[in-house]
């Protein structure tokens, strides 16, 4: 069986193969830089930023960013990733410790991953993005010295699926929506989501920008792009997937651009620019940030996470008889 750590390169590269990644907004297309690396190249980029200096570095600040923004949605991927740049530099110490204090090297290399996880998770508020790296690999260096010392040989998991913390069940934050009617007292849930989806539709066609909507829907039948909903959430709590086309349910933010500028951001929580920017360097800033060159940007689906937003999923039938609706409520 492959030792943790191969584990862990294993899956980052099934991931991500030999294509471009971005460090800053996730996306190489949404990006605004328009040269990325491929996966190998910037794994080696940030093992020796690593390596230098990680606080100094924008690399490891963005990467950081990139993974709390992934925890916000239930995605491992870029923590893994994290894990990935960063187990490089226990291989010749945990090769040490268990040679020299006869322990399974194993052993040592799996409780360095868990502590460095259980870092990674104290350290997701009041602790500045550039100085998690360092503590993670300080704390692993500490616990790989203990267990040399005590000889323990108590059994840690060396499994992959470890990793992911539990899948947190899907809440419908578009329950608290405000409206005469209470969606939350309709019984039929069948009724509450195509409520749901006409009256988003009926105010986007208010908001006069139902023709861009119109052309996600045309790209969304054409198979060109799909909503983000999971398939499983399809398959076990949606109404319509019984009787209409499943593929066409989407999150609303689905349909806003990924990232938006700080000012912006700090803008909607109601902060100054200059005070977001003071609490993003002593790492108290209430939302994760990507960096892109030298600006930040904050995930607007994390932004509507934090200020209560409802991010519904709909369907786009009910948005266009929404919109229809209100169309001829018009006229």
């Amino acid at each position: 069986m492959s030792g943790i750590f191969q584990q862990i390169e294993s899956h980052t590269r099934k991931i991500f193969g030999n294509e471009p990644v971005c460090v800053h907004v996730g996306n190489v297309k949404d990006c605004d830089i328009k040269r990325h690396p491929t996966y190998p190249n910037f794994r080696a980029e940030a093992i020796l930023a690593g390596v230098r200096s990680a606080p100094s570095s924008r690399l490891w600040e963005s990467l950081t960013a990139m993974g709390r923004l992934c925890d916000l949605d239930g995605d491992d991927t870029w923590r893994l990733v994290v894990l990935d740049c960063i187990t490089p530099c226990f291989r010749s110490l945990s090769s040490r410790i268990a040679r020299d204090f006869r322990v399974e090297r194993e052993e040592i290399r799996s409780a360095m991953v868990t502590t460095a996880l259980e870092v990674w998770a104290s350290t997701a508020t009041g602790v500045p993005p550039r100085l998690v790296r360092d503590r993670m690999v300080k704390a692993a260096f500490e616990v790989a010295f203990q267990r040399g010392r005590t000889g323990s040989l108590e059994h840690m998991t060396d499994q992959i699926d470890a990793l992911a913390p539990p899948e947190a069940p899907v809440v419908d934050r578009s329950l608290r929506a405000s409206s005469i009617i209470d969606i939350s007292r309709i019984r039929s849930a069948e009724v509450a989501e195509q409520i749901r989806g006409e009256r988003l539709g009926a105010l986007l066609h208010g908001l006069g920008c139902f023709d861009a909507v119109q052309g996600f829907h045309e790209d969304m039948r054409a198979g060109r792009r799909s909503g983000s909903v999971s398939p499983a959430v399809k398959a076990s709590g949606l109404s319509r997937s019984r009787f209409s086309n499943s593929n066409l349910y989407y999150y609303a933010s689905d349909l806003y651009p990924a990232f938006i500028g700080l000012r912006e951001a700090a803008g909607v929580i109601g902060l100054p620019e200059s005070t977001a920017y003071r609490l993003i360097r002593a790492g108290q800033f209430p939302l994760p940030v990507a960096r892109a060159g030298r600006s930040y940007k904050v995930s607007v689906r994390a932004l509507m996470q934090f200020t209560d937003i409802p991010d519904a999923i709909v369907h786009a039938d009910d948005i266009e008889n929404g919109a229809r609706h209100a169309r001829g409520a018009v006229q």
